[in-house]
């Protein structure tokens, strides 16, 4: 459906036919993800529901609602993580969400730097999007630090936007405009 690189990764929207080794990696970084993801019951670590996940995000896909990119190491093709782009508004808004986790072994070597960077140029460039949108918890410093690093701007609060861990938070808002139209 969807596949580009990067000079170390694979970013690509995957079928439910990769449902076991999405569980895999969900079922590995469980405990490392629990702090800053939203809430999941026990089913969502399953085989079962992760085919009903993928096979939503490729319908998803296909409807123009949501780009779910997973990524992958190119030399190995091992699964280190995501970035998917979400409330997906066209006409005169071109706007959209962007949300984003990897593996608890593949932080800190400019992974997520190289993915986040690639999937906001795409979004711009093929989805033409004016306007991409990011919400992190105030305490996800390496979120936070990634986001101004690659030149988002910090808008404000999300008051009680999303369950996490058990309760509904509070996100900083960041939002980046397109660097590649003229205004």
């Amino acid at each position: 459906m969807l596949a580009f690189t990067t000079e170390r990764l694979r970013l690509s929207c995957l079928r439910k036919s990769e449902a076991v080794r999405v569980t895999d990696y969900f079922v590995k970084n469980q405990d490392f993800h629990r702090r800053f993801a939203q809430t999941h019951q026990d089913i969502y670590f399953t085989v079962p529901e992760q085919k009903r996940y993928l096979a939503y995000d490729c319908n998803a896909f296909l409807s123009g609602e949501l780009v779910p990119l997973w990524i992958s190491l190119k030399d190995t093709g091992e699964l280190i993580g995501r970035v998917s782009f979400f409330n997906i508004a066209y006409g005169g808004m071109m706007s959209c969400a962007c949300g984003y986790h990897l593996d608890k072994d593949h932080t800190g070597m400019g992974f997520m730097t190289e993915a986040l960077s690639a999937a906001c140029e795409f979004m711009f460039k093929e989805y033409k999007m004016h306007r991409i949108e990011a919400f992190i918890l105030p305490e996800n410093e390496r979120s936070l630090a990634l986001v101004k690093r690659l030149g988002f701007k910090y808008e404000g609060q999300r008051i009680s936007y999303m369950h996490i861990n058990g309760s509904y938070r509070d996100h900083e808002a960041f939002y980046m405009l397109s660097p590649f139209e003229n205004r």
